[in-house]
């Protein structure tokens, strides 16, 4: 029950009245609506007139039926948290002001071995106010179970929804972390407060890269690296890295993409994320600086600490928390030796990750093996351009409308590989599809020409 004061009612009038927006945004009347949140009619008018307080439970209901992206259920907590305070703050002040208990006495006596002027117990309001805080404990737990739960449901997503959509989902839950972290938790609860934290700006900073937007993505990595450290989690840590990593492979950083890979490495120790720093940050950036040596030693030492390492899922999520799996390991394999211009054993490597992507109904890892697996076949020992076209005419249609950022530049590489082939006519069909395909948030630059 929330506390009656002007405030508190003036936020579940606003809650109510942003619940009646997106209910009619979203062409339900109350009836509807209430019939598909199980809840009764009344009590969806009542709450859109802010007579009604509903439990977590309807917000929720409400926040996934109307896909307000957690819009809903974040300012409910957000005032249930301050709610939360300002009974905390009451019961301290009322603490603060509470006269002196008289001494106990029993029957007119002072108790054995007690002066009549001690006091055997705190007062009333001392235990309510350490009984409040105790209990905002076992609420906090509550709140970090649901955005570590959103979060990993978010990894899932990832390269599954189109960035726009699963970028508008997290945003709320941010701002929410950032609520949570102007207050005050135990040093247990803090620290996963910082991990999440520092997880959701990474996927916030991979999603911006996705959408081509290398400022903002370089702005969210470098946050997700700073939480991880402020948290004191090495393991965070060497998640964060990894991600840097990724942004500044994509931004042509390589030197950079290699730095983030290495320090990753070095403060994860034997963390799960080893095989992920070292085959898709270590081996893929020293692919591009001509590294040949350090790319073999790279692609051994991640296929070596697969047995040590064994992922979760048969196909780990690009940003997995846990270890990378055979799949993801054999694409950035074949991505880091296309780079020296080698093609020795990169179908295999493709072939093992086309299958499992594919299973996996994950459009970009789709798209991206697709292609390389197009540019090998540019560069075998016989060359098979109409190959070669129709695996990048399918990579180019799978994401055709997510706008991957990696699959642009991979399509890039792609059309420059094909120029000698420039005349063929399906190698043009390609050229086509990425020119009517424009990268969001930034100005496109000029096509490889294949003339």
């Amino acid at each position: 029950m929330l506390a009656n004061t002007d405030e508190s009612r003036n936020a579940c009038h606003a809650l109510g009245r942003r619940l009646a927006q997106l209910r009619k945004a979203a062409g339900h009347t109350q009836h509807e609506l209430a019939r598909l949140v199980q809840y009764g009619r009344s009590s969806v008018a009542n709450t859109e007139t802010g007579h009604q307080h509903p439990d977590r439970a309807f917000w929720a209901r409400c926040d996934s039926v109307l896909q307000a992206g957690g819009v809903l259920l974040s300012e409910y907590d957000r005032i249930t948290e301050l709610d939360r305070r300002r009974r905390r703050s009451s019961a301290l002040q009322e603490l603060k002001t509470a006269p002196e208990p008289a001494a106990p006495m029993d029957a007119g006596h002072s108790l054995p071995g007690v002066d009549s002027g001690a006091v055997l117990w705190e007062g009333a309001g001392s235990i309510d106010a350490r009984r409040l805080a105790l209990r905002s404990s076992v609420d906090d737990n509550v709140r970090l179970t649901y955005l570590e739960n959103e979060l990993r449901k978010a990894i899932a997503d990832n390269e599954r929804l189109t960035p726009g959509i699963l970028a508008g989902r997290l945003r709320p839950l941010r701002a929410y972390v950032d609520q949570l972290m102007a207050g005050r938790q135990h040093p247990p609860q803090r620290a996963r407060l910082y991990a999440v934290a520092s997880h959701l700006s990474g996927l916030l900073g991979a999603l911006a890269l996705d959408l081509g937007a290398f400022g903002v993505a370089h702005a969210y990595a470098a946050e997700a690296f700073d939480l991880a450290e402020a948290a004191e989690q090495p393991d965070v840590q060497a998640w964060a890295r990894a991600t840097q990593s990724l942004v500044a492979f994509y931004a042509g950083d390589y030197h950079d993409a290699l730095a983030y890979a290495q320090d990753g490495l070095r403060r994860g120790g034997a963390s799960g994320h080893r095989i992920r720093l070292t085959i898709n940050g270590l081996a893929r950036a020293l692919a591009h600086l001509g590294d040949r040596y350090g790319v073999d030693r790279a692609v051994d030492d991640a296929f070596t600490m697969l047995s040590d390492y064994p992922a979760d899922s048969p196909v780990s999520a690009s940003l997995t928390l846990g270890p990378y799996c055979p799949a993801r390991t054999a694409a950035n394999a074949a991505t880091a030796y296309l780079a020296l211009g080698r093609t020795a054993g990169v179908t295999d490597h493709l072939t093992v990750a086309i299958t499992a992507f594919d299973a996996a109904g994950m459009a970009g890892p789709r798209a991206l093996s697709r292609l390389d697996l197009a540019t090998a076949h540019l560069h075998a020992g016989r060359p098979d351009p109409d190959q070669a076209a129709t695996l990048a005419v399918e990579a180019l249609t799978l994401t055709s409308e997510q706008r991957f950022e990696s699959v642009h530049q991979r399509a890039r590489q792609f059309l420059a590989a094909a120029r000698p082939f420039a005349r063929h006519p399906r190698l043009r069909q390609v050229a086509d599809l990425l020119a009517d395909r424009p990268r969001a948030g930034v100005i496109r630059a000029a096509l490889p020409s294949l003339s």
